[in-house]
Order: structure tokens, then sequence, then C-alpha cells
């Protein structure tokens, strides 16, 4: 019946259209919203086609259809008018739809068939929207919400696969969905205007917007609520919908004809269109000030609103989940919880896999005892407290799990990548470097290329603090404001007292008093617009050998480098901001100091740094790190500090300085070093689970990811076990 009901209204919208169209509709475009599409979800397209045409499915159909009413009439009449009945109120509705509101009900495309493949349900546009029906998936994410990121977009394929297979749907049900991170996917094929299939009746003038969780019993996520509010202001400029304003929603009724019309908000909830408990009481509830933020928003022409929406307290008994996430892999361990509860004096659990020895408060904080070998998972736990009995959630994780997962995680990305394996053995060190080692590196001046003003730059105009002191070659000059010139790798001096510049060599320039050399051209600057331009210790200028990025080879030319002590290089590096978390700043620097140490003495071979070249390190962080000069004294004000409380302080692997890197962000794990780059030599670079994802790795992978790196060090993660989770086996020394 519903196909048939489907068949008509479609025919009957094209007709009144007089408009009939397979051209592809537009991809939705809504600035400042970014929007994960179906190629990056990876929703299977295949789920969508089918081998038959829609007019031979309608045959087969009705064929179907048919032998059912004539086997009904002689053996169960009553429900054969029963059907029949319903057949022509369906019908009835439909024609009072299409009367009522024939312009809402409009399509300008229509399509049967996609990219030479049938549909199994055809699929149609309407560019007007008029209104924006709010849902939830229905599905608890709870569990979701304490693992990672990566999680939802599995979330996210199983809703398509239940949609699009098991409801025979012929695809996902609504056009966007919001997880609880406050990522929004695209849904429904075909892009803005595209007719979603959720809310009977209502679907062809509307957008449909379902956020991952069930409501009724979980509360909605900040992230996801300001998601919710960023996404409806963007549709509602789209569409020109005035939040405030009402608009005709469509009821079924049991009475003709059989359709109700009815006035509601333009943005609405599942629920105040349609006969469901949908989107969840503890969403519902929200609605109002959805509404008033996203009118707000219009009249300030911004996207999202200063203003938090707060949740309300769940309407049913629903446990809550603590904090964090809880790794072990004893037999038996004891855990402490953040707490609000005052006077816990017992614990149980209806869970079979925990054993409860103990349970107590103290300084809002439950410390509970485990006796028996759990495994990972969400458990539920009651605590007997002074106020009453308090049901809580806790995410235990056994450490010898992530292996297991991480190569779940691992195998599915490599297929899906299409990633290949190798045999081969590299080692990647050359020379093992000591404690004692450290001490006389530390001391070594450091000559770091500057790569911009090497490539970029042929004339450099510079000052001093207190007049430049300038040794050119074997002679030695003063002055306030030399200028420096480079040409087919050659270096030229000009001063005042010169009659034509001077062609030299080597071209080294300091302060004369000691304080910061600049080269005045130069215009780079830091986002706040900070002048990166000073350098302390001095500048040199020669020809020598750089990998040419843009070239994409190796290349002899008039290069500039910074020669400066080590710590002044330390206090220039900038590969974190203030804003990130102190501890793990600090782990980042005491990162970048082990990185700079590994390669220092150049016996270990860096891949952007030649043999036998005049410098140890790279300014750019493609290559190397970055390094900003004493421009990062004046835009951190947290980083000398820091650097200060490391000073003494190295990390070491079987008593030598190992290599460390890190990147931004991974895909739910980390890579070997074995498996990124065939090395043999570094076994504490292994594959760990990371639950900060992105949603491909944002650089090499392999080491810390900074991501994950800043959540563990908000929950009061030391940096020494945030160390040995990425790096096993590493030791914390000090230099004395």
């Amino acid at each position: 019946m519903y196909a048939e009901m489907y068949r008509k209204i479609v025919i009957g919208m094209v007709l009144l259209s007089g408009f009939f169209s397979f051209v592809s509709a537009a991809s939705w475009i809504l600035p400042g919203v970014n929007i994960i599409t179906r190629a990056k979800w990876w929703a299977n397209e295949s789920w969508r086609y089918t081998t038959t045409s829609k007019t031979e499915r309608d045959a087969i159909r009705q064929q179907q259809k048919d032998v059912e009413l004539s086997q009904l009439m002689e053996s169960d009449t009553e429900k054969f008018f029963d059907v029949q009945r319903q057949e022509y109120e369906g019908q009835m509705a439909t024609d009072f739809l299409l009367s009522t509101t024939p312009t809402e009900q409009t399509v300008e495309e229509y399509r049967e068939s996609s990219s030479g493949n049938y549909l199994k349900w055809p699929e149609s546009i309407h560019k007007g929207k008029s209104k924006i029906i709010i849902h939830h998936t229905a599905d608890d994410t709870t569990a979701l919400l304490t693992w990672w990121t990566w999680a939802a977009i599995q979330e996210m394929q199983a809703i398509y696969k239940y949609h699009t297979l098991t409801k025979w749907r012929g695809d996902i049900w609504y056009n966007f969905v919001i997880d609880p991170f406050g990522n929004i996917y695209e849904g429904r094929a075909w892009g803005a205007g595209v007719v979603w299939a959720q809310t009977a009746w209502n679907n062809t003038p509307s957008v449909g917007i379902s956020l991952m969780g069930n409501f009724n019993v979980e509360v909605p996520t900040d992230a996801s609520l300001k998601a919710l509010v960023k996404l409806t202001t963007a549709l509602a400029k789209k569409y020109k919908i005035n939040p405030k304003a009402t608009t005709t929603y469509f009821k079924k009724s049991s009475e003709p004809p059989y359709l109700q019309a009815y006035q509601n908000y333009t943005i609405a909830w599942h629920k105040d269109a349609g006969v469901t408990a949908c989107p969840g009481t503890n969403l519902y509830n929200l609605l109002p000030e959805v509404r008033n933020q996203v009118g707000e928003n219009l009249t300030t022409y911004k996207l999202v609103s200063t203003r938090n929406i707060t949740p309300p307290k769940p309407t049913v008994n629903k446990w809550v989940t603590v904090d964090g996430r809880y790794y072990s892999n004893k037999s038996s361990d004891t855990f402490t919880l953040p707490i609000t509860w005052k006077g816990v004096k017992s614990c149980t659990s209806s869970d079979t896999t925990i054993s409860i020895g103990s349970c107590s408060s103290k300084n809002n904080e439950l410390i509970i005892s485990l006796t028996k070998k759990w495994t990972s998972g969400l458990k539920t736990i009651s605590a007997v407290t002074a106020s009453g009995t308090k049901t809580f959630s806790m995410n235990l994780i056994r450490s010898d799990d992530f292996a297991n997962i991480a190569n779940t995680l691992k195998q599915d990305y490599i297929t899906r990548k299409w990633l290949s394996t190798s045999s081969q053995n590299i080692s990647k060190i050359t020379s093992k470097i000591t404690l004692s080692d450290i001490k006389t590196l530390i001391q070594t001046p450091l000559n770091i290329l500057l790569y911009e003003l090497s490539t970029n730059y042929p004339r450099y105009e510079i000052s001093c603090d207190g007049g430049c002191s300038i040794q050119a070659d074997d002679k030695e000059y003063t002055d306030s404001k030399p200028v420096v010139e480079t040409s087919n790798g050659f270096v030229y001096l000009t001063l005042p007292s010169f009659e034509n510049a001077l062609a030299i060599k080597s071209l080294e320039i300091s302060s004369v008093s000691g304080g910061l050399v600049r080269v005045n051209n130069y215009t780079r600057k830091s986002y706040g617009g900070t002048a990166w331009n000073s350098f302390r210790g001095s500048l040199i200028w020669k020809k020598d050998t750089i990998k040419n990025l843009a070239a994409g080879k190796y290349l002899d030319q008039a290069i500039v480098i910074n020669r400066t002590s080590f710590d002044n290089y330390m206090k220039g590096i900038a590969e974190t901001s203030d804003s990130d978390n102190i501890q793990k700043q600090t782990l980042i620097l005491l990162l970048a100091k082990m990185y700079t140490l590994f390669y220092i003495n150049g016996e270990n071979t860096h891949p952007s740094i030649p043999a036998g070249a005049s410098y140890q390190a790279i300014d750019n962080p493609d290559m190397f790190q970055k390094y900003v000069w004493a421009g990062r004294e004046k835009t951190s004000k947290m980083s000398a500090n820091l650097l200060a409380n490391i000073k003494n302080t190295v990390v070491m692997y079987d008593d030598y300085v190992p290599i460390l890197p890190y990147f931004s962000c991974s895909a739910g794990f980390t890579r070997s070093a074995k498996e990124k780059w065939w090395r043999s030599d570094t076994p504490y670079l292994q594959s760990k689970l990371d639950f900060g994802a992105c949603f491909d790795f944002n650089g090499h992978g392999v080491g810390l990811s900074g991501k994950w790196a800043q959540y563990l060090a908000e929950k009061w993660r030391t940096l020494e076990q945030i160390l040995q989770y990425y790096y096993p086996g590493v030791e914390l020394k000090t230099i004395n």
C-alpha cells in the first residue's frame, strides 16, 4: 500500500510541477558548517541499488497484491475489506495533501536510477523547504561516547545499514545526522533539497536532522546541541525559514479525509509532526531554547551562540557515566573516581564480569576495588550513599585489549585505503647517544636552517641591538643597517662605506651588545600579528645543500642559518599553544628536545638534512620542527618557564637517546615504526589504540598523538604515564 501511495504522490507532484528532470541536484553548501560527506563516512552506495527497474518491481508487487487480495476474499472477508479500506483512506489522504498545499508537494527533479543503477527507492528534489524537523536515532550511545570519535562513524554506518537494508527504505532516512561529539554527517544521498523519508506526510517540504542517541534515557551532549543550533541556523538562513513563525503540518486521522492539518512552529521535533515519542523527552524539552538561539543567530548573522543550552536532568532513572576511562591489566585493582556524593557505604553490581571488594568515599572521590579479573567495557554500579542509592557507570579497559581493538581498526583502515605491508627491515639508529654525550651536546651551539628565508628572500635588510658585528670571510666590520643579497649561490654584502657590494663566501652577523638580530623586511608573523623576524645568536649566509620542497630535490644554493645556543633554540620551538594543557605543553617540549638531541650530532640521518650539511635543524615543521626564533618569547608566556622545569630532564631507552616522533591526530590507532617506515630498531614505537581520533591521520601517525595526549593530560594523567603509554619502555632521567 505504501509503495503505491508513494508512487501516487510522486506522480501527482510531477503533474502539479509541470517539470520532470533526471538532472543531478546540487550538493549541500552551507557556509560555516563542516559536513562529513557520505564518501568520508564510507557509505556503501551499492546498498541503494537493485537489478530491476521500478516499473518491473511495481508490476511484481501489484501481481502479488492481486493474489493476496484474491486469497483474502475467499479466506478472510473482514481482513479483505480492512485492506481495501486502508487503501481508500490512504488515497483520500493523499488527495487532501495535494489539494491543501500543492506547492509544498511539488518536486522539481525525480529519478529512479543513478550512475547507471536502478534505485531501490526513487529520489526526488524539492528545493523550497519551509520547515525543519528534528529526531533522535533512538540508539543508546552512552558506550559510544566513552570510546572515541571513530566509533561514531561506525554508528553512522550501522544506522545507514538498518534503514537501507533491514527496513528496506533504500537509503538513510535523515538529511543530516549529528553525533555526540558535534560532528555533522550528510545523510540521504543526492544532496540539497532531496526529500527524506521519516516524517510521514511532511517529508517533501522539510529538512530532517537526527541526533545520535536515545533521549528518553540519555541527555544530549553540549557538543551535539551546539552543532544542532549551528546546522539549524544555516538551514534556516538558506531557506529563509523564520524560527518564530508557524506553518502547516499533517497527521493521520481516523476521520475523513483521514489526514489532519494543524499549525506548529517551522522548527519542530518529530513528536510535533507525528504520533511518536521521538526525539525523547530529554531533547524535546530543549526545543524552545534551540529555536530561540537560532532566531538570535539569524538576527546577529552568526551560526553559533555564545550561550550554552543546559540539558535538563533525565526524566527517567538513568545512570551517569563517570568521566574518563580506567585502565589496568591486573586480576584485582583499585580505582579512584571523581564523584559529588558523600558518605558512600557500599557498592554493588549485577554485572557478573566484575566482583567488588571494597567501596568508600573521601574528598569527592570514590575508591573502589575489584577483586576478579574483569573484561573491558562499560560497567554499571550502584553505590549506597548518605543521600540514597546512586547508580553510575565506569568504562573499564584492560590494557591487553588495546592491541586487539587497535588491530581491528588497523585492518579495516588497511582494507579501506588499499595499503600494503612490507617485510623490509631498516635501521634508524646509527649513533647511540648517552647521558654523557647529552651534557656535551647541549653546550654546543646549534645551526638551524631558516628555510623560508633561504628559498623565498634574495635580499635581507638587517638591524641589530647596539649595532651589528659583521664577519665577512676574514674581514670584520661594524654597521647599524647592513644589507645582504644572494644570487646564483653567491652572497653579497652592502655597507654605506662600500662603493660596490662585496662578494663573499661566508658571512656572519651578530649583535654588538649580544642582543637580537633582525631581518626587517621578513614579513612572517604570528596568528596574533607579532613579527617573527628577530633572532638570538647570529645569522650566517653561505652556500650549502638543502632539500627544496618546491623543486622536490636537493639543490646547492645560498642559505641562511641561525647559529644559537641549544637553550635559545628550545625557547624558539612553537609546537604547542599556551591554550594547551600545561602537562601536554611540557610533554611536547620534552619530545621536541629529545628529537633535536637525536639528530644534533649529525650521525643519525635525517631525511631532510643531507650528509655533511652545516646545519643540524630546520625551522620548517614539515621538514623538522616549528621554530620561530626570538618571536616565541613574545607570543608565549609559558614556554620559557616550562622549559626551565625540564632543563635537566631527558627521556632515555636502554640508556641511549630514542627517536620519539609525534603528530597531530590519528585514525583511531597509531602506527608502529615498523609498519610506517619498516624500522626494526625502535621497539618502543608500537601501534597503540588512540581514542582521540580524527577521520584520518593528520601527520605520519607514529608515536604520540597530540589530540589524545591533550585529553589524557586534562584527565590528570602524569607526563610519565602518557610517555609510557605511547613509548613503552622509555625512562625519565636527570642530567647531573
